[in-house]
């Protein structure tokens, strides 16, 4: 038998993917129907466009409704602020933004007060005049914002890269943080990862156009990361597309994987892992092909003797909380509530 990677040592392959342009079990859900995202009018996009996108077209399309900026440290946080309750803070996952979470809001904000952000150099936030893009400067950045919202005590949760966060602002703050749900989690630097090969026709189509990211591009990503391609609507291709191309995006998000992978190749992740002492839940695609679910069982395993729970949610791959967003919002809701 072939030996295993190490725990999700094809997570980081996923985020290869986006650099190669430049060079527990519960019972299965139904499938979820496509989700409705608000955002660009379909009529504002050309699609086929190969210039990036300014911060005024983004935020005419993105940062409507409750959107707002709150300055931290120099960066510009976008972020909702929604809801009635004890506070849950969520974070996005790579290339995502804080729309990711859209699908769990409706049942959220009538428990939680949520406040989502996109975390630089994701989404709408950044640049961060620092120059510094890696996870520890992310935790200090939510922790100043979280002061300058007034939260005390606070749920915290995310995935992906920003599961990743809100893992270590548990471990580094936990006084400030109650209970923490994530999707995703990493734990190790990977090989890479042989991309589909859509994906690879993709990436060798629009070198030319680099450091701009193509429409067809993110169509190929989202059908690789996704095990429920039903949830891959036009609005949500188009959210992914123009986010990642706003001016200088490409250029911060690839600084932030250098970082990651020169933490990875330092930390103790078995003995930094066990100093959690916050109650986690962690919720998992179990259909995933860049994190299968033996990965996520390897991950749950570095917590050993620690208050964490692993549920496996059959139809998702790695955006479980968009795949599967019933499931596992219920599961998140009952978990923070202590049931």
């Amino acid at each position: 038998m072939a030996e295993r990677p190490a725990p999700a040592r094809c997570w980081l392959a996923l985020v290869a993917l986006c650099t190669l342009a430049a060079g527990c079990a519960g019972t299965a859900p139904p499938a979820a129907p496509a989700a409705t995202y608000r955002g660009a009018p379909a009529a504002a996009l050309d699609r086929s466009r190969t210039t990036v996108f300014s911060d005024a077209e983004l935020r005419k399309w993105y940062a409507q409704g409750t959107s707002r900026f709150v300055t931290v440290d120099g960066v510009a946080f976008h972020l909702r602020d929604e809801g009635r309750g004890p506070p849950l803070l969520l974070i996005n996952g790579h290339l995502g933004s804080l729309h990711m979470w859209e699908p769990w809001m409706p049942a959220l904000q009538r428990e939680f007060r949520v406040i989502r952000i996109d975390y630089a150099p994701y989404g709408l936030s950044g640049p961060d005049p620092s120059g510094r893009y890696d996870t520890q400067r992310s935790v200090a950045l939510v922790l100043k914002l979280a002061d300058q919202l007034g939260l005390g005590r606070f749920h915290v949760g995310g995935t992906s890269n920003g599961a990743l966060v809100a893992l270590f602002l548990a471990i580094e703050h936990p006084e400030r943080v109650d209970r923490v749900v994530v999707s995703t989690l990493p734990a190790s630097r990977p090989p890479p990862r042989r991309p589909s090969p859509e994906m690879l026709a993709a990436v060798t189509a629009q070198k030319p156009l680099a450091p701009f990211q193509s429409r067809e591009f993110f169509v190929a990503f989202l059908r690789d990361v996704c095990a429920n391609d039903a949830v891959i609507d036009d609005a949500l291709v188009d959210r992914y597309w123009a986010l990642n191309n706003r001016a200088g995006a490409k250029a911060a998000v690839d600084a932030y994987i250098q970082t990651q992978y020169a933490m990875w190749d330092t930390l103790d992740v078995p003995r930094y892992y066990a100093r959690l002492t916050r109650p986690m839940l962690i919720q998992w695609g179990a259909d995933g092909v860049v994190l299968p679910r033996w990965v996520g069982d390897q991950v749950a395993a570095l917590f050993a003797g620690r208050p964490v729970t692993l549920v496996q949610y059959p139809g998702a791959g790695h955006l479980p909380m968009i795949e599967q967003p019933e499931a596992t919002v219920r599961d998140a809701i009952a978990f923070l509530q202590g049931r």
